[in-house]
């Protein structure tokens, strides 16, 4: 009788069967994958939206550089609007200088080939305080005068915020009849100015022997460039938007990665080309006179970002493109809908719809073109609003 018991006793504490054993392993199995299919959908999620935060960041540090930049484009350069254009030449320890832009003014765009990124190149005087024109005076500046001093210094109306170092520019007289637009060339303050003087000696790398090389006459100007700040922003071949920073006079360079997965860069001059004081034209044709300069009123640029994240599916079907709206003319610009757009190049890559991409866009008024002391405003410009 006690041995069966104790029998009993030890089935009923013998634990689970097999069949129970492999129900409970087939449920924890199905507990696990459940919980790893969503983890693994709420990690895509998330990087997902990381992903399209990284190029809102991106993209919107890129084009608040661009802003602040083109907002000083022209400083000092533009203040006369004979120098726009101007025909820039000079040269530094006897040769022309590398990297010396052809003409002086506020804003150049240089179109990529292809579709490719565009690259803006920007100059302004660096000087901190003013940078202000002075006109030649008699007698007149003359590099092959050898009885005078007509070629050892420059007379002007005044000397007013030169300093010992700075780079001018003389821009000549115009010829007669005058030509589409006038030359320009530079030399360095080698001595602390007069107060209406300038002495021009044969010393220093900017001033080679008989440079400036043309007799002044009525009607030329300086002006002061300072060091000139020369900025350029361009797309490099892994997706960076690079800033190169030039000093003209001291011939140095320096490059600044900005941001990361910057793929496109779209850039045109805007220009008002009925004198109405309106911009109606965008396009990237390069002026080539100083009439077509005096046009040029702002920037207009598109700036496409692209997310960090590579998705497995594609999540972008159609290549983005900027609407450009129907205010003015666009070059490049097609009807989408009620609108003009202008595409933009995304596929620059074999993989590019697995990434999420962000359109900036950006006009900036060329305010000191507009605050030329020659500016007038034509009779047919709109009102201003009234308070």
């Amino acid at each position: 009788m006690k041995q069966l018991l104790a029998i009993r006793s030890y089935r009923r504490q013998a634990g689970f069967t097999l069949v129970e054993l492999m129900v409970g392993v087939v449920v924890g199995l199905l507990a696990t994958l459940m919980i790893a299919k969503v983890l693994g959908l709420a990690e895509g999620q998330r990087r997902s939206a990381t992903s399209g935060s990284d190029a809102q960041v991106s993209g919107g540090l890129a084009i608040y550089t661009l802003d602040r930049q083109l907002k000083m484009a022209g400083y000092g350069l533009t203040v006369e609007g004979a120098a726009l254009g101007c025909s820039l030449s000079g040269t530094y320890a006897g040769a022309v200088p590398a990297g010396m832009p052809a003409v002086l003014a506020p804003v150049l765009i240089t179109a990529g080939a292809d579709g490719a990124p565009d690259t803006i190149r920007l100059l302004s005087s660096s000087k901190a305080s003013f940078s202000l024109p002075a006109k030649l005076t008699a007698p007149f500046y003359d590099p092959n005068d050898v009885i005078g001093d007509k070629a050892r210094r420059i007379a002007l109306t005044s000397s007013l915020g030169m300093s010992q170092n700075d780079l001018l520019a003389l821009v000549y007289q115009d010829s007669v009849p005058p030509a589409a637009r006038r030359d320009c060339q530079l030399f360095q303050i080698t001595a602390t100015p007069g107060l209406k003087e300038i002495a021009r000696q044969t010393t220093g790398s900017w001033n080679s022997a008989g440079f400036p090389s043309a007799v002044a006459g009525e009607g030329a100007f300086v002006i002061n460039l300072g060091v000139l700040n020369d900025v350029t922003f361009s797309v490099t071949a892994d997706y960076r938007l690079r800033q190169t920073t030039r000093a003209l006079r001291d011939q140095t360079s320096a490059d600044q990665d900005l941001q990361s997965n910057i793929v496109g860069l779209t850039a045109f001059y805007g220009k008002d080309t009925n004198g109405d004081d309106v911009v109606d034209t965008f396009n990237k044709d390069t002026p080539t006179n100083n009439a077509e300069w005096m046009q040029v009123r702002a920037v207009r640029l598109a700036l496409l970002a692209r997310s960090t994240q590579f998705e497995s599916e594609e999540v972008t079907k159609v290549a983005p493109s900027w609407d450009v709206g129907t205010f003015a003319t666009v070059s490049g610009a097609a009807t989408c809908g009620s609108s003009k757009c202008v595409a933009l190049k995304a596929d620059v890559t074999t993989d590019w719809k697995h990434y999420r991409y962000k359109v900036f866009e950006l006009l900036v008024p060329l305010r000191n073109q507009l605050w030329r002391a020659d500016f007038t405003q034509s009779a047919s410009a709109p009102p201003l609003p009234t308070p």
